[in-house]
């Protein structure tokens, strides 16, 4: 699995469970986080207590249940784990037995900018990482991030070190009402870091009520939230501006995805907006670790579905 658009969504049977066939494992290291964004669906684990040592036996058991072609670390914020090189060192060693193809650290990318930290990430198992960028102006995505983020010369410095130690770096960026919502804004900020990485991910703001999150984060996220049929028509048009590579339905089982390229730029559309285009109850396309150890098929820390999987 080289990336999200490869999966098939194939599915094989696991207990009362309709599970991919190639699972992604978001593994989340810890629930604190060294910035205050309003939207964050991280805010669904501000009260999950961390429980390193069941944390590491479940995800010694994921690996045993699953066929796990892609890790992802999350947080909160990950890097900020005071056992982050613990927990990855388990994280490597594993993908290491099980051959489990790609380890992706997805971050705010502010400790990146620290050399020893970037020095040692490199020399790490990580294959790839995957930076949260909101705006291309510099102020715009501070205020986002509710304090300081990389700089565009800090990431293109960033990629270069990666590109230099085989890895690979990602810019995720969410689209809500009056950030990146237009064609023009959304070009401009391909632009703007053009060949400063692999890929630029644009993904629709989530509206994280069904998260029971808090109600801050609910606010924001209902007030400025665009809804799918606009995000489709936003998508489509930017779309049909740029080289077109490919489009793929029911990615995942439930996510539709654009691959466009633009000045050279590889450019990903995700158009769906929620998890919710699936039987939560019969089928999982995807499951969250979480720092208590809770294994998940949900962006809920108190369901865990472990028991049900293995009797």
């Amino acid at each position: 699995m080289t990336d999200e658009l490869t999966n098939a969504a194939e599915w094989i049977q696991i207990g009362p469970w309709k599970v991919s066939s190639e699972l992604f494992l978001d593994v989340i290291f810890t629930n604190h986080c060294n910035r205050h964004c309003a939207y964050c669906i991280a805010r669904t684990k501000t009260y999950c207590t961390e429980d390193p040592s069941r944390w590491q036996r479940t995800l010694e058991k994921a690996f045993e249940l699953f066929n796990i072609g892609s890790i992802i670390i999350l947080g909160g914020e990950a890097t900020v784990d005071p056992r982050f090189w613990e927990k990855l060192a388990d994280v490597e060693r594993l993908a290491r037995e099980y051959l489990t193809g790609r380890v992706i650290l997805t971050t705010n990318g502010v400790r990146l900018t620290e050399p020893d930290f970037l020095e040692r990430l490199c020399q790490s198992g990580i294959t790839a990482v995957n930076i949260s960028r909101m705006h291309y102006r510099q102020d715009l995505n501070d205020i986002s991030f509710g304090g300081p983020t990389p700089t565009v010369k800090e990431i293109r410095h960033i990629h270069d070190a990666l590109t230099a130690a085989g890895k690979t770096l990602r810019l995720n960026a969410n689209i809500w009402r009056g950030n990146l919502d237009t064609i023009t804004e959304m070009e401009r900020f391909t632009d703007a870091f053009a060949g400063y990485c692999e890929a630029i991910k644009f993904s629709p703001l989530m509206n994280t009520a069904m998260f029971g999150t808090t109600s801050e984060t609910d606010r924001f996220t209902a007030e400025n939230a665009i809804p799918d049929e606009e995000i489709r028509v936003l998508y489509d048009r930017f779309a049909q501006r740029q080289k077109m590579i490919r489009k793929q339905k029911n990615v995942l089982g439930f996510v539709d995805y654009a691959e466009v390229i633009r000045n050279g730029q590889r450019v990903l559309l995700k158009y769906a907006q929620v998890e919710d285009k699936y039987d939560r109850e019969r089928v999982i396309p995807t499951l969250k670790l979480y720092p208590n150890g809770c294994l998940s098929n949900e962006w809920n820390y108190r369901k865990d579905i472990l028991d049900s999987l293995i009797t």
